[in-house]
């Protein structure tokens, strides 16, 4: 039987880490988000996204974030669970992947690379969400939507990269811990 490379090297400690980081994002999205009304929110769950992006790489970590936003509608629902919120947190958990998984912690390469992903990160969140929060009639328009979230969406990307920026040390040791990275 053929096994695909994604799940081939799944090993006991992996799937132990990969668990513990799906609990940890839910407690953090249910416990650690300050919200402003339905659509405005500014959630710390990130962080243990980043750590999982950071050990296993893009898939993983965009898989944790979904795992953290299903977990969160389910036993905290704060409105119904639209699939594209959950499809855009997959992909703000890649980039955290793309950016950070296996790279240099070179501070001048780190330092620019925190400055794109936030960006990234940014217009995702501002552009792709309100586009979203607009279509399931949140917001009456688009730009409306996007007014009202900006200040949110401002101190929570200023959030990330701070504790981006700060976290540099902590994962310049992730490959020390066992001897060999995580992935």
């Amino acid at each position: 039987m053929h096994k695909s490379h994604l799940f081939s090297k799944i090993t006991l400690k992996k799937l132990c880490i990969l668990s513990l980081m799906t609990a940890i994002t839910a407690i953090l999205s249910i416990y650690c988000t300050f919200r402003i009304g339905n659509a405005i929110k500014i959630p710390f769950k990130f962080v243990s996204v980043f750590f999982t992006a950071v050990m296993f790489g893009p898939f993983w970590g965009g898989t944790i974030a979904v795992l953290g936003d299903i977990l969160n509608v389910f036993l905290a629902p704060s409105g119904p669970w639209i699939p594209m919120i959950t499809a855009i947190e997959f992909l703000n958990g890649a980039v955290f992947g793309i950016f950070f998984y296996k790279h240099s912690y070179e501070t001048k390469s780190y330092f620019l690379r925190t400055l794109i992903c936030c960006l990234i990160l940014f217009l995702f969140d501002m552009i792709l969400t309100s586009l979203v929060l607009t279509y399931v009639g949140y917001f009456p328009t688009f730009l409306t939507a996007f007014a009202v979230r900006l200040p949110a969406g401002i101190i929570k990307i200023l959030i990330q990269g701070i504790f981006i920026i700060i976290s540099k040390e902590y994962i310049k040791n992730f490959k020390l811990i066992g001897g060999k990275n995580f992935g």
